[in-house]
């Protein structure tokens, strides 16, 4: 093939590894080459000059490289390294490369030389801490570290490193920092993943405020996980490979990766070489004149393979979901070129032949890591065998490289798996160009003795007879068949039936589930009759999708995601130890195979069954998924991250989630005597019950611990009961509600039991203190009461003396003006008294003469003959606050 030759690594019979390490014991890590010999089989791509010139003397900026493992991220942290420490090579690296691509904007890249490099793979936990590095490879390293023993801090301080850095300014490169980050943990006495989290802060901004001293290089694999959240506070450059020339640049890269020399061939050879092919090309695929010669120019630019195998083995590795060492698109490239011949003009996917193991088939078979894709290579053998078996090898030339393009091409889950009949006979073709005609008689003849060949319209697709569950189950795998999150939508709506049923949203409960953007943007896609300004009397309840949320987070989100009534939130929170839900593999897959399930048994009946399979299987799941619960306890604006919160199990699943949590808040969370201290100041201030409610559903202020919510409807019994009790009056739409000293608590609460109204009527209902009058004067017209003697209604004068029992008077009644309920319009003071006697027995006479806690007595004596000190004392310290008392008594000498 024009004399293209293999770097010496990949022209061994067993390929090594591609993965970069830095060091390793058999000093052949990229660390331990010279700069010169690793710069050798650097490319210049894309990202590898946005990340040199983000660097560059006078404009350094921290940089945070994003990228899934085989995108190359440390080979191009090592050519920084490696850069930094040696100017010739690298002047020179810049120099040639600028010659050969005509840029001369690469050779006039300056980097900061003489800057202290430090470079780590922080995966292989060779430090506890980032710090740890600094301290052992920087050269004042063990100064500084002395100066923060002393200092006795968690963290290496701002001032301290920053000594470092003007000591001997360096250059900091970090690798694999997420998959560190992710491994730390924090205890009650280690908070080693926040102490992480401080330094990486520290390092950025000083990075940021003072590129001169120190820049700052740290690779994660997304950028969407928290080590790579904390480090774009500082906004640096993110390399992320995703660039409108990535794929272009990728291509270019593996092969100046792949192959010693193949920038020295020349492209009018190459032209020749290919000709026939690309003439082929364009015309099966009935390219325009005017677009001819751009295509050429990709045939050339992609050669020794052709773009479309690329482009078919590019999307084939990406659907893999799990990339180990030898899921490698390089590795399959070089074994593919190594089984070809020397006189083969283009690779297509016609070389990875079935019946060859050494034709990049394992290597490919590798990557995919699919059973689905290993049945359906033995299902093509099979179908070779038939073939062979049943024609004249004269009538079908061209079967092994046919099935075997079509079973690489029917590789996709996508809609377009398989291939046309074209691109077939394109695949075929390399010096010479097949007849038409002969090329359809062919492949007819070999989709007639073909028993896993269909044809879907005008494309033929190899398909494994197998059951349903594996081609659901195979979809559900594939990323690239829910780019627009239909999975994230339906996991969403399964989460919500797990909690709530199908039924429409309770009259108690408004459960909210937020996705993936739940921390930056929550209500983006949410539905708008559930944002925060369309709430009602429903208790909102948030669905987080994360984890481990501590007081600091759950406080800035409410501060930043919810304007008011932030005291009703009632947050559920997945199980402790699982990852974000909406990045959760096991259970995407799950939702996305009820989705497609859903989808396809109205025209496939034995999905059905499945549908019903998956989709119990995911709503037991999500069922005990969520099995903690926060509510706010104590609130702080200026400073969320002081914000408490009471975080524990609700000891429920599904349906009973939402009742079980209320009942937990009601029994354990919420203190009566509090609410009953709120609602007689409310009480004592003549404050309407709407207000009361408004200040209910806002935390305490100055730090105060809020009472939790318990809903608008709770709330209002409260009230009601709470005046039936005698603790308070209410005065609403005109009439003052109060307990009658002759009723009991029952049927006041029957009297007053849904007087309080709803909606604005509860701004013209205010609060009272028993025993008042509401007003400037008057008096309530009377309203009979039935079933109550007169007197107890018209305001009327009667001797009580009912009750009594021995040792107890009632003197004559006076009128007095009094409180109503129920329409009264006066009252009436009886005079009682007891002789001496027990503590229990004077008990017994309050509940004789009807006085319970709502009652008003006045001009209270209490006597006894004799008490010592100590008695006396206890006596004083559990008399009632709030009232004044006089003493008087004769103290023997």
């Amino acid at each position: 093939m024009l004399g293209l030759k293999l770097r010496e690594e990949f022209s061994g019979r067993r390929i090594k590894g591609t993965m970069i390490e830095m060091h390793n014991r058999n000093g052949t890590g990229a660390l331990d080459k010279s700069a010169s010999e690793f710069l050798k089989i650097t490319y210049p791509s894309i990202d590898m000059l946005k990340t040199v010139e983000a660097v560059q003397a006078g404009r350094a900026e921290p940089v945070v490289i994003i990228g899934a493992r085989g995108q190359g991220k440390s080979h191009l942290m090592a050519a920084l390294s490696h850069m930094h420490q040696d100017k010739d090579a690298t002047v020179n690296w810049l120099n040639d490369w600028s010659a050969r691509l005509k840029n001369p904007d690469i050779a006039g890249l300056k980097l900061q030389y003489g800057m202290h490099v430090i470079t780590e793979s922080l995966h292989l936990q060779r430090y506890k801490h980032v710090w740890d590095v600094l301290f052992d490879q920087h050269p004042h390293g063990n100064i500084i570290k002395a100066k923060w023993e002393v200092h006795g801090t968690e963290v290496p301080g701002y001032d301290l490193i920053l000594e470092m850095a003007e000591n001997k300014p360096f250059i900091l490169i970090l690798d694999e920092f997420q998959t560190w980050f992710e491994g730390l943990t924090n205890s009650n006495q280690y908070k080693r993943k926040t102490w992480a989290f401080n330094f990486i802060q520290i390092l950025s901004e000083i990075s940021e405020k003072h590129p001169e001293l120190l820049t700052l290089v740290v690779s994660v694999r997304e950028g969407n996980s928290d080590a790579a959240q904390q480090l774009f506070r500082v906004n640096p450059v993110r390399i992320d490979f995703k660039g409108p020339e990535a794929k272009r640049d990728r291509q270019r890269l593996l092969l100046y990766r792949i192959f010693e020399n193949r920038m020295n061939i020349p492209e009018p050879d190459i032209a020749s070489l290919i000709k026939t092919h690309v003439d082929e090309f364009l015309r099966l695929s009935h390219i325009s004149g005017s677009e001819h010669e751009k295509h050429r120019q990709q045939f050339i630019e992609a050669w020794p393979y052709s773009p479309r195998l690329l482009q078919l083995l590019d999307d084939q590795v990406l659907i893999a979901t799990e990339t180990q060492e030898t899921r490698d698109l390089l590795r399959i490239l070089v074994d593919v070129f190594k089984e070809s011949g020397d006189d083969t003009a283009i690779l297509t996917p016609a070389n990875f032949s079935l019946t060859s193991e050494k034709s990049g088939v394992t290597s490919l078979l590798d990557s995919v890591a699919s059973q689905l894709h290993r049945d359906l290579r033995e299902n093509a053998l099979r179908n070779l065998e038939a073939v062979k078996n049943g024609v004249p090898a004269a009538q079908v030339p061209h079967l092994e490289p046919i099935l075997s393009a079509l079973w690489l091409r029917s590789l996709s889950l996508e809609n377009h798996a398989g291939a046309e009949p074209s691109e077939l006979q394109l695949d075929i073709t390399e010096r010479k160009a097949i007849d038409d005609n002969l090329f359809a008689a062919e492949l007819a003849v070999i989709e007639d003795n073909s028993f896993n060949i269909h044809r879907q319209a005008n494309r033929l697709v190899f398909k494994n007879e197998v059951n349903p569950q594996a081609k659901l189950l195979a979809h559900a795998k594939n990323d690239k068949l829910f780019q627009k999150d239909e999975d994230v939508e339906h996991l969403a709506k399964e989460i919500r039936y797990a909690l709530v049923g199908d039924g429409n949203q309770s009259n108690i409960y408004r459960t909210i589930v937020l996705k993936k953007q739940w921390r930056t943007a929550p209500w983006a896609d949410i539905e708008e009759k559930d944002h925060p300004q369309h709430w009602d009397n429903r208790i909102p309840v948030i669905v987080m999708p994360k984890a481990s949320l501590d007081n600091k987070e759950l406080g800035e989100w409410l501060k930043t995601h919810v304007a008011k009534a932030r005291n009703t939130v009632r947050f559920l929170l997945p199980r402790v130890g699982t990852g974000d839900i909406f990045y959760d593999k096991s259970l995407l897959v799950l939702a996305r195979a009820v989705y497609l399930a859903s989808d396809w048994k109205n025209s496939e009946r034995e999905y059905a069954q499945l549908h019903l399979k998956y989709q119990k299987e995911l709503r037991e799941q999500l069922q005990s998924r969520f099995d903690r619960f926060a509510v706010l306890v104590v609130w702080n604006f200026a400073d969320p991250s002081q914000c408490e919160f009471e975080i524990s199990q609700h000891g429920a699943e599904g349906l009973q989630i939402l009742e079980k949590l209320d009942e937990k808040i009601r029994s354990e969370l919420f203190i009566p005597e509090e609410f009953d201290t709120m609602l007689l100041d409310a009480a004592t201030n003549s404050r309407s019950v709407a207000d009361l409610i408004e200040q209910l559903k806002e935390p305490a202020p100055k730090g105060a611990e809020s009472i939790p919510w318990l809903g608008e409807t709770a709330v209002k019994e409260r009230i009601g009961r709470a005046c039936a009790e005698g603790k308070i009056a209410i005065n609403a739409k005109g009439s003052l509600y109060e307990k009658k000293p002759s009723e009991t608590t029952e049927d006041a609460w029957l009297r007053v039991r849904g007087k309080l109204g709803s909606g604005k009527d509860l701004d013209d209902t205010t609060l009272h203190l028993p025993g008042g009058s509401v007003g400037s004067g008057g008096s309530v017209p009377v309203q009979p009461v039935p079933g109550v003697p007169e007197e107890f209604t018209t305001g009327g004068v009667k001797e009580s003396t009912a009750g009594l029992g021995n040792g107890g008077t009632a003197s004559d009644t006076t009128p007095t003006p009094g409180s109503l309920f129920g329409g009264s319009s006066g009252g009436f003071v009886a005079h009682y008294s007891a002789q001496n006697t027990s503590t229990l027995s004077l008990l017994g006479k309050l509940e004789q003469w009807g006085i319970n806690k709502g009652s008003q007595v006045k001009d209270v004596k209490l006597s006894t003959s004799q008490l010592t000190g100590a008695q006396l004392e206890h006596l004083l310290k559990n008399l009632p606050d709030g009232v004044t008392y006089s003493l008087d008594l004769d103290k023997e000498q």
